[in-house]
């Protein structure tokens, strides 16, 4: 064990639910949505399988080749913890420690969470970041990174975008010659050329 062993409550299995209609069915769809939504805890069991479930909707948004780059880099997947059946927490502890390395997290945020001993609060975490992105990537997968990967934020991809572009009109204009911004921090900068002419690109 690395983490503090979780409570006998957190692993005990939840009792059999009796058979509803459908009406009753939804209604207490619905409650359970709310009770969560609200201050209740979520019992680790039930943590690690919304974890598992929001993971392998990841993996189905990669496709059968993203899905083998994954089981290449990080192996097989954890077991799910069975409904209606006891687990351990050592098992809950891997689980969690392995959705964490599949998702793109920064340097901050994963030493956070590796130096953690919480594993309900890890599979917390991790249950966030996937419910938060949808069906956006966050999988650690290569390339992940890249500013041009959709998992990227908006305006990351923006920022280096206008940076591009503003490397362009200085070549364009000419600041990129040798010597030009000497002269142009001296005061005494002149383009032998008309303005014009620098957007001549024939």
């Amino acid at each position: 064990f690395f983490d503090e062993a979780l409570p006998t409550r957190d692993l005990a299995p939840a009792p059999p639910e009796a058979p509803a209609d459908d009406a009753q069915a939804g209604d207490e769809a619905e409650g359970a949505v709310e009770a969560r939504a609200s201050s209740v805890r979520a019992p680790a069991p039930e943590l690690a399988r919304s974890a598992m479930a929001l993971l392998e909707a990841q993996l189905g948004h990669v496709g059968q080749g993203g899905r083998r780059v994954f089981l290449e880099r990080f192996g097989d997947l954890p077991p799910t913890p069975a409904l209606g059946r006891p687990c351990t927490s050592a098992a809950l502890e891997r689980l969690s420690f392995f959705v964490l390395g599949a998702l793109i997290t920064n340097l901050t945020e994963r030493r956070q969470w590796l130096r953690s001993r919480d594993t309900h609060a890890r599979l917390e975490h991790c249950c966030s970041r996937l419910q938060a992105a949808g069906s956006r990537p966050v999988l650690n997968l290569p390339g992940a990174g890249s500013w041009m990967s959709p998992g990227q934020s908006a305006f990351s991809s923006f920022a280096l975008l206008v940076g591009i572009v503003a490397l362009f009109v200085a070549k364009a204009l000419g600041l990129l010659e040798p010597g030009v911004l000497t002269r142009l921090v001296g005061g005494s900068w002149q383009h032998d050329e008309p303005m014009s002419d620098a957007f001549d690109f024939g």
